[in-house]
């Protein structure tokens, strides 16, 4: 009778056991989701860098947004692409590249294609080519372009083109972006460190010119240290990183 209560007790003790063991795994699995959820938007590490040595030619903002060559165009308000949007605090500045070599994938046919509705899940801030910069959203309203609810409700979204016709020269496209970026890091407080790939919110090989076998590398840290020269320019020489 002894050894029949001793093995019931046993397993009642293995019974309690096993469900604390379960309980535990299942709140350290929640955390992890809870962590990996909010994981993006904390500010990343920074990128190392080489400050650009070029002495700085000190601009005002309104003077190297003017430099940018801004042309607003924006979408219909009853646009598909803008239905269910939100009121957007830009905390992060997301790069793209279209990944569109067509000659004639020009930022202004890119707002064109927009307004008519070509894109009919995808809407983004700014288009940027080698000759200007087109604004196709308010800057208080989200777009449909970092393929997560975090990204798209967090971050402003500049498209680079990749035209490739006759005199194209792509360095200028990354450059006046650089510009874009560090106008738009100016008027709404964002750190470098969260100027960020598409790369950063779903691992997408984008912006593909300047990821390095698919990842932020080199060629990125080169587009930090553009965006970090240009703000220094209108922030009286320094950086923030």
């Amino acid at each position: 009778m002894s050894r029949k209560w001793q093995n019931n007790r046993m397993a009642r003790y293995g019974k309690i056991l096993a469900t604390t063991v379960l309980l535990a795994i299942a709140a350290v699995f929640t955390a992890c989701q809870q962590q990996g959820g909010n994981s993006y938007l904390r500010t990343p590490r920074a990128v190392r860098f080489q400050p650009v040595s070029t002495p700085l030619v000190k601009r005002s903002l309104s003077r190297l947004a003017r430099e940018v060559n801004i042309k607003v165009r924006i979408m219909p308000s009853n646009a598909r692409q803008r239905r269910g949007s939100r009121r957007l605090n830009p905390r992060f500045i997301t790069i793209h590249s279209t990944a569109n070599h067509s000659p004639s994938s020009t930022a202004m046919q890119h707002s064109r294609a927009l307004c008519r509705g070509a894109f009919t899940n995808r809407s983004w801030h700014f288009t940027v080519d080698q000759f200007m910069c087109v604004q196709n959203l308010p800057l208080r309203e989200t777009g449909w372009h970092a393929g997560t609810p975090a990204g798209n409700h967090n971050s402003i979204g500049i498209e680079m083109c990749e035209c490739e016709n006759r005199g194209h020269n792509h360095f200028r496209t990354w450059d006046r972006a650089a510009k874009l970026t560090a106008v738009l890091m100016k008027r709404y407080g964002i750190n470098l460190r969260r100027v960020v790939p598409h790369y950063h919110w779903t691992r997408k090989n984008c912006p593909a010119p300047l990821l390095t076998n698919g990842k932020p590398g080199p060629k990125w840290a080169w587009f930090h240290s553009r965006v970090d020269y240009y703000y220094r320019c209108i922030n009286e020489g320094k950086s923030n990183r």
